[in-house]
């Protein structure tokens, strides 16, 4: 598997293969948000069923997550990711025959435990695939699977699916092309270089690091980014659909169309803008990316405006927000921990996002929505991500161009001084 020049293609086929495979389980997670309206007039259910079936896998991915990342850092990627994602297939495919409301929710729940495995595991794969200086555009590429087959992909196909076979059968089709993505992974994926642990024991887990990566401040403050962007996409994921139906009074195909422009616009902004931070820092990217999204985001609730400008708004605010989860929830982590770290310390910080910004956020949604209308919910929204990009200022700069260029201007201080 190389190239005419002799360099290994290995690194671009895995990551095609993970980003195809991290794509699909935003399609099986985001998926659901688009036929909501289908689901609830079929299982007559209130707002806050609504939510949960959206977080429903939240917990379970959250500590899948949690605990994958800590296990492959001793027992190996491949023999951590692979197990999780063949059950993310199955239980994908197996949404399609469930019954009532918490059938669907029982079997979301298998879900979140094979999805959970993705975030950890493959972002530390592509770590050590590649090197540092095409670390941010790599991880961020991954990330933009989500949202691409997520949002642009699946508004257009699963609104389709669901309007032309049921919705029960699009999720039967997802988890097939699911499983051939995943087997193709089981037969092309090797267990990345590590030098840092090639020699030390693996089969002796140590539990402290569990919980450990916690001593880092900048863990923490990562935990509370990912957790207030994860809770923007989720709440969004339960809502979005609904506003636009039942508020700005669009049908469903069209709302689809309005998502899918929503996902084009999160994809370039994840692989635009994590790339200029290579020049213009972690830090302030993070923090411009959640205010201005926040502001785009707070405009779209106010629904006072046209479809279009309402439709423009939204894709603003996914545009600015794709950055911040491949910077903090990735890029900033491989910056900052040991290689031996990576896996716990990113397992760890989905583990708090998602329990917090996916599965409690929705149902918090959900409760605003039924009290006080659906404009509660995206106004919900709006504040999390928000509140990521000032968190951010509480983190330190780790990209290696910037921090080259503060010490170079540092030494020269220091030789003009002297």
């Amino acid at each position: 598997m190389t190239t005419s020049n002799g360099r290994s293609m290995y690194p671009w086929v895995i990551l095609g293969l993970l980003t195809a495979f991290w794509g699909l389980v935003g399609l099986n997670r985001v998926g659901i948000g688009f036929v909501l309206p289908a689901i609830r007039d079929e299982f007559g259910l209130a707002f806050w069923q609504a939510g949960l079936l959206v977080s429903g896998t939240s917990f379970t991915w959250a500590i899948s997550s949690w605990l994958s990342g800590w296990l492959s850092d001793h027992y190996g990627r491949r023999r951590v990711l692979l197990p999780g994602a063949f059950l993310a297939v199955g239980a994908t495919a197996a949404m399609g025959g469930t019954w009532n409301f918490w059938s669907l929710f029982v079997v979301r729940e298998f879900v979140g435990i094979g999805d959970g495995v993705g975030w950890p595991n493959s972002q530390a794969v592509l770590a050590a695939e590649f090197p540092a200086k095409r670390r941010a555009f790599v991880q961020s590429v991954f990330t933009m699977g989500y949202p691409l087959f997520g949002s642009v992909i699946g508004a257009i196909v699963i609104t389709q699916m669901a309007e032309t076979l049921g919705w029960r059968s699009a999720f039967a089709i997802i988890g097939g092309v699911f499983f051939f993505v995943v087997l193709a992974l089981y037969f092309v994926m090797r267990e990345p270089p590590r030098a840092g642990v090639a020699t030390r024991e693996r089969s002796k887990p140590d539990w402290r690091k569990l919980v450990g990566v916690v001593r880092y401040p900048s863990v923490v403050v990562l935990m509370i980014i990912q957790a207030a962007a994860l809770g923007w996409l989720q709440v969004g994921v339960a809502y979005n659909t609904l506003f636009l139906t039942d508020e700005i009074g669009v049908s469903l195909v069209t709302a689809g169309t309005i998502l899918s422009v929503f996902g084009i616009a999160g994809v370039a902004g994840t692989l635009l803008l994590p790339y200029c931070s290579d020049f213009t820092g972690r830090k302030p990217a993070i923090f411009f990316g959640g205010v201005l999204s926040g502001v785009f985001m707070l405009l779209f609730a106010v629904g006072d405006f046209s479809v279009a400008a309402a439709a423009t708004f939204l894709a603003l605010s996914s545009f600015f927000n794709g950055l911040i989860i491949p910077l903090a929830a990735a890029t900033v982590v491989s910056e900052l921990l040991p290689e031996d770290e990576q896996g716990s310390a990113m397992g760890s910080i989905n583990f708090a996002g998602v329990i917090v910004g996916t599965f409690l956020m929705p149902i918090l949604g959900g409760v605003l929505a039924d009290n006080f209308g659906l404009r509660a919910a995206i106004f919900l929204a709006a504040g999390l991500i928000t509140a990521s990009g000032v968190a951010a200022l509480f983190l330190p700069e780790t990209a290696p161009r910037v921090r080259a260029r503060q010490g170079a201007q540092v030494a020269a201080r220091d030789v003009a001084g002297t």
